[in-house]
């Protein structure tokens, strides 16, 4: 069973400021919540076969790699560990897509995955995971525009207050 879960957040800004932004694949860490380090790892710096490490409090090492490149749009990104899936997951990608709107543009983050484990990978996902996931996904898009306005690093405690005032 593949689940997706997608949130979205106003960034006041040009598409095309924000394209340049999102193509440099090394400001994660200043908008993905927990990172703590993102490193380019391969030649290519953007397109189809670029790969990034990322480092989370939480989770140890992550590799992710472009799949799909739209210029001027977005990308998805590939996540694993070497030449397996991230764990706990038997495949996983992150969508990130720059949208037209009438104040700038919006971000648009879609994570999608399929668990293993049967009945009981169903039964964790809907209890649990599916959860978690859709509250990881909108604190990307919301720490994300943030960034893309600031240009800074996104606090913890700022993400608080960027989630209570999103409802």
């Amino acid at each position: 069973m593949t689940t997706t879960v997608t949130a979205r957040a106003p960034i006041p800004l040009p598409l095309d400021v924000c394209w340049d932004k999102l193509r440099d694949l090394t400001r994660a860490a200043n908008y993905v919540p927990g990172l703590t380090a993102c490193v380019v790892t391969t030649d290519v710096r953007e397109g189809v076969g670029a790969s990034r490490r990322v480092t989370s409090r939480q989770f140890g090492d992550m590799d992710e790699t472009v799949t799909v490149w739209n210029e001027g749009q977005g990308f998805t990104i590939r996540l694993h560990k070497g030449d397996r899936p991230a764990t706990p997951f038997k495949e996983a990608t992150f969508r990130y897509a720059l949208e037209p709107a009438d104040t700038g543009c919006e971000i648009v983050t879609t994570m999608t995955y399929e668990l293993g484990f049967g009945p009981l990978g169903a039964l964790l996902d809907a209890l649990i995971l599916r959860r978690i996931s859709k509250s990881n996904v909108r604190n990307v898009a919301l720490s994300l525009a943030e960034h893309y306005i600031t240009d800074a690093p996104v606090p913890p405690e700022r993400l608080r207050e960027l989630v209570r005032s999103a409802g």
